[in-house]
């Protein structure tokens, strides 16, 4: 196995130590410290163990923090192109997957991160389709409402927000709704 940065060798010189927080997974690092392979096998070995957590437990670090390389990567195991995976919303980091191994690329500290997010045990469902559109999803709403914020300033979007809150909990809100269609009365 080689790295997909630097292609030096992955070997049992390079395997991981256990950590605190992971202490019997183990994965090959790059000896010149370009980021860790998680072998799927390893991975699911050390998760029949561990029960996935059902949240987060963490931030999600942003992509500049943990090292992200943005380059396309070819598999450790099988040389493969890997698939990049968002981990979480607009300011996050991407995993790079395996489709024919499922071995993991962590760039960086992106292990670590993804450890300290308590996300380590999730490793299916973030390069699940669901979670991806999810991720995209969420994107886009910080994205729309970074705009808003633009064009109408931060008070009164805050405004519109408490507003739309109370009219989308009121039991008449449809009649609201039609009323705020309509054009305003003019006064002569």
């Amino acid at each position: 196995m080689t790295c997909p940065v630097c292609h030096s060798g992955l070997t049992r010189d390079t395997l991981l130590a256990g950590d605190g927080d992971t202490p019997d997974l183990r994965g090959f690092r790059c000896p010149k410290g370009h980021g860790v392979f998680l072998p799927s096998d390893l991975y699911f070995a050390w998760r029949e163990g561990h029960e996935a957590s059902a949240e987060a437990g963490g931030l999600v670090p942003d992509s500049a923090d943990v090292g992200d390389l943005k380059q396309p990567k070819m598999c450790p195991q099988d040389g493969r192109i890997m698939g990049r995976y968002k981990v979480g919303g607009e300011a996050s980091f991407w995993l790079d997957r395996c489709g024919t191994c499922s071995g993991v690329w962590f760039d960086g500290d992106e292990r670590n991160a993804t450890v300290q997010a308590g996300l380590l045990g999730q490793l299916p469902t973030i390069v699940s389709d669901a979670w991806q559109r999810d991720s995209e999803s969420a994107q886009a709403a910080q994205m729309r409402t970074a705009r808003l914020r633009d064009q109408i300033g931060g008070e009164d979007l805050d405004r519109v927000d408490a507003f739309h809150a109370w009219v989308w909990e009121h039991p008449e809100r449809h009649i609201i709704l039609a009323r705020l269609s309509e054009a305003p009365d003019t006064v002569a």
